[in-house]
């Protein structure tokens, strides 16, 4: 009579977990030291540890899923780009760092390329220069992976399996396909080479003989630092591993790949693209009409980092008072980021160019430019953006000049100086003295022209097609999403202003 009722004193329910989850691991470790597990089998035991581990992080993961949006830091590579008559400005490439199988991941810098839609790492099975330049993947190293043909099935040993043919602008690769665990890492990656123009413009599967793994290393060592990684940014993935690689471009990147961000169109079939498996997979946690949304900020100086964010975007790379504005994709089944074009204006000029209204832009992460179809175009832009500059003394063309403004169907595109002008220069084959040399006694001190790479694209692309990179992407903090497909710009808010490219 008169006595209290028992109160239970339970730990929280994730706190015995953790620690039945510590008891079984410390248990298992244990066995494995009695049973001096080796080789493979060691191995396995250490997956097992991993599974076991990686449930007690099914409440942590749950709680990051809240934020629904995943953001990976990414690094820019910048060269000198070389051209016929010396140096003239420089291009730049983004990269991020990724890692694939288990238990132990390897690690890789990839280009998040919106003009690509598949995951391409080299393999240990290619074997010229140009791929052992490069980390390579080693199948036979990770526990969860499997090879696959193009359907996704596992490969008979006793029979070819299929290989993959993919072309981009200035290069080639033939792959073949697995599966495994991808994770995409927030963690910059160090400095290095550059990337030409990675827009994906073919693919063909055929059958062929099974190309064999060995253990094969790089010529290039691994990063030290830890070998495992955090569920984030997890999922099980179909990708292509290079079994040959051109030498122009690939062997000029310091990067390892290309993960392609393209729509799924481009991708073999939707479970290589990493838009429509990301958030199904788990890699980011996100509402439904945000699945294959991503946002894009490119820095223009060391004191901001560049990234991309998916599962949505962040207002705070948008300038203040600036709104996103959303533009449709230009056909329904479009396999690229793809815009229609209204109109383009130079320098206060209205271009009679896109008249015909069968302009289109590219907008891709993996173009240091502005890319520009061959025959009237360019000559115009040339005549109306040439101007005279203050700063040119200095190797910079930072205005005030002419605008480039190219107009979409909701909104207009607004570049000044220092996103599209380089000084002008005009050499002399004939002079004596080295490339850089006869740069420098070329120089034209007070004139700038737009920088323009010409780039022809094949049907079912309009020949009218523009590509629009680098200097685009750091003027507006730009988004996209493929439900349906569209992208959306908004002024970015940079740090400090953007300074123009150097002639040097």
């Amino acid at each position: 009579l008169g006595s209290k009722p028992s109160q239970s004193r339970n730990c929280p329910s994730y706190l015995c977990f953790s620690f039945t989850v510590f008891c079984v691991i410390a248990l298992t470790m244990h066995v494995i030291n009695l049973l001096n597990c080796r080789c493979l089998w060691k191995y396995r035991c250490w997956a097992i540890i991993s599974a076991i581990a990686a449930m007690g992080t099914t409440d942590s993961a749950s709680a990051s899923a809240v934020l629904g949006t995943l953001t990976v830091k990414l690094t820019r590579e910048k060269m000198p780009l070389q051209k016929r008559n010396g140096r003239v400005f420089h291009k730049s490439a983004y990269h991020g760092e990724i890692s694939i199988g288990s238990p132990e991941p390897q690690r890789f810098r990839v280009v998040f390329d919106t003009g690509s839609g598949h995951l391409i790492v080299p393999s240990v099975m290619c074997k010229n220069e140009t791929c052992q330049m490069h980390r390579r993947y080693k199948r036979r190293k990770s526990l969860t992976a499997y090879d696959i043909d193009v359907d996704g099935s596992r490969v008979d040993p006793q029979n070819g399996r299929d290989q993959l043919t993919v072309s981009f602008g200035t290069g080639e690769v033939v792959g073949v396909f697995v599966n495994d665990r991808v994770c995409l890492q927030g963690q910059i990656a160090r400095q290095g080479a550059l990337a030409n123009s990675m827009l994906q413009t073919g693919r063909a599967v055929v059958g062929a003989e099974p190309p064999t793994e060995d253990d094969g290393e790089s010529l290039i060592e691994e990063d030290g630092g830890p070998k495992s990684d955090q569920d984030t940014g997890c999922l099980e993935m179909r990708f292509v591993t290079a079994v040959s690689m051109t030498e122009d471009p690939f062997a000029t990147f310091a990067f390892d790949g290309i993960l392609g961000l393209g729509l799924s169109s481009l991708s073999q079939t939707k479970e290589f693209s990493l838009l429509d498996s990301g958030a199904p997979g788990g890699a980011w946690h996100a509402v439904s009409d945000k699945h294959q949304m991503f946002g894009v900020f490119l820095a223009v100086s060391d004191k901001e980092d560049s990234e991309i964010t998916f599962g949505g975007y962040k207002t705070e790379h948008m300038a203040e008072g600036a709104q996103l504005v959303w533009n449709p994709g230009a056909e329904p089944d479009q396999e690229h980021w793809m815009l229609k074009i209204k109109s383009i204006t130079a320098g206060g000029v209205r271009l009679p160019f896109c008249d015909d209204g069968t302009c289109r832009a590219l907008v891709d992460t993996g173009m240091s430019l502005i890319g520009i179809p061959s025959g009237d175009l360019g000559p115009a832009l040339y005549t109306h953006l040439r101007h005279t500059s203050e700063d040119t003394g200095a190797g910079l063309c930072n205005g005030p000049g002419p605008k480039l403004e190219i107009e979409l169907e909701h909104s207009t595109i607004t570049l000044d100086p220092p996103d599209y002008a380089r000084p002008e220069i005009v050499t002399n084959p004939d002079a004596g003295g080295t490339e850089d040399e006869k740069v420098d006694e070329g120089l034209e001190k007070n004139k700038c022209v737009p920088m323009l790479m010409r780039m022809d694209l094949h049907a079912p692309l309009s020949p009218k097609t523009l590509i629009l990179g680098e200097p685009v992407l750091q003027k507006y903090y730009t988004v996209f999403d493929g439900l349906p497909p569209r992208i959306g710009f908004a002024l970015a808010h940079h740090v400090v202003p953007k300074r123009a490219n150097s002639a040097a």
